[in-house]
């Protein structure tokens, strides 16, 4: 029996020491939490040097695409229209056949006129004949003889009655007068002749957009533009300003019209965007992702030492991807050129921060 309390004791007092080392670990780790021996988080920035730089200054419009050459195309002769040969959307040539009338009359008239022209030209040449000429000879002929003789054998009517008959008859096939493409088709087979369709030559396209009048001295003749539709954002094409009107409209805005190049993916009438870019020289420029409002004011960042410098600044100019600034002196703010500017990581930094910067 006492043996059996001895070995128990023995255990209680080693379960006892235990337990006393495992709580004073836990109470060294908490303590040296408390005391901050841990890692904290850093802030890892990036930054820009700021210099002089030429500024691409942005003009952002939109406007609307229109075609160099647009007519609409009609039949000049009178007739019924036959045959209909092309469809809305088709290319075609100038010269190219679109549709044709009903021949038969046409050319019924076409010989008629031409057998009322022979008549009169063998009545002409009799009467010459009175007055010692021929008709080789009319050309040297007094002008007052030779009108009153033309004029009376009325070889003047029927040859312009011949002429109109043969203008007709070929106009009965309706031409394309230029190439382009086949639009807005209003003719209808068996139905009277008339206006046809629109032709449009969309090859080379006019894109109409106004500035504001403060931002007239920014455009010139030349001047490239870069022009995307609304409807695919992904389409980017370039242009060059053909025109602008010297005349400021009611609403303090000045016309301009660019040409541009069509590569299929334009429509005529169709909205688009146009961007148009100035290089402004010698101007303190940072990306964009380096300003950032604060207290409803312009700030950006600055490396200094390790740490971030809180700058007041006054965005100038802006484009789609950078801004020109100068510093805020009303806040006592300065920017020198080789400042370095953080471009990331500046989210939630303030004046002093400790910083790292990215490898």
């Amino acid at each position: 029996m006492n043996t059996f309390r001895l070995t128990f004791a023995v255990f209680a007092v080693l379960a006892v020491a235990g337990c006393r080392d495992k709580n004073n670990a836990e109470s060294e780790d908490m303590a040296g939490m408390a005391r901050g021996e841990y890692s904290a988080e850093q802030n890892i920035v990036s930054v820009e040097k700021l210099e002089y730089r030429t500024f691409h200054k942005q003009l952002i419009c939109n406007g609307r695409v229109q075609a160099a050459e647009k007519s609409t195309i009609s039949f000049s002769a009178n007739g019924t229209v036959e045959r209909i040969l092309v469809h809305e959307g088709q290319q075609v040539n100038r010269g190219d056949i679109l549709a044709s009338l009903e021949k038969t009359q046409l050319k019924e008239q076409y010989e008629s006129a031409s057998l009322a022209f022979e008549k009169a030209r063998m009545s002409l040449a009799d009467r010459l004949l009175d007055y010692g000429y021929s008709l080789a000879d009319t050309a040297t002929m007094p002008a007052e003889v030779k009108r009153s003789i033309y004029i009376n054998t009325g070889f003047t009517d029927s040859e312009m009655a011949f002429r109109r008959a043969v203008r007709d008859y070929e106009n009965a096939d309706l031409r394309a007068p230029f190439s382009g493409k086949v639009a807005s088709i209003t003719a209808r087979t068996y139905e009277p002749s008339g206006a046809f369709c629109t032709l449009i030559a969309d090859q080379t396209l006019n894109v109409t957009f106004s500035v504001l009048e403060t931002e007239y001295k920014f455009i010139r003749l030349g001047q490239t533009v870069t022009i995307t539709p609304f409807v695919d954002e992904d389409v980017s094409l370039s242009g060059t300003i053909e025109s602008v009107n010297p005349t400021v409209d009611q609403n303090g805005q000045i016309q301009v019209i660019a040409k541009v190049r069509n590569n299929g993916k334009l429509l005529d009438g169709m909205n688009v965007r146009i961007i148009v870019e100035s290089e402004m020289p010698h101007q303190l420029v940072v990306s964009k992702n380096a300003v950032l409002i604060r207290d409803n004011k312009e700030v950006l960042f600055r490396y200094i030492d390790g740490q971030s410098a809180w700058t007041y600044v006054h965005v100038l100019m802006s484009n789609s991807t950078e801004h020109v600034v100068e510093a805020n002196a009303e806040r006592g703010a300065e920017l020198n050129p080789g400042d370095l500017i953080i471009v990331s990581g500046n989210l939630n930094l303030g004046d002093g921060t400790a910083v790292k910067l990215a490898e």
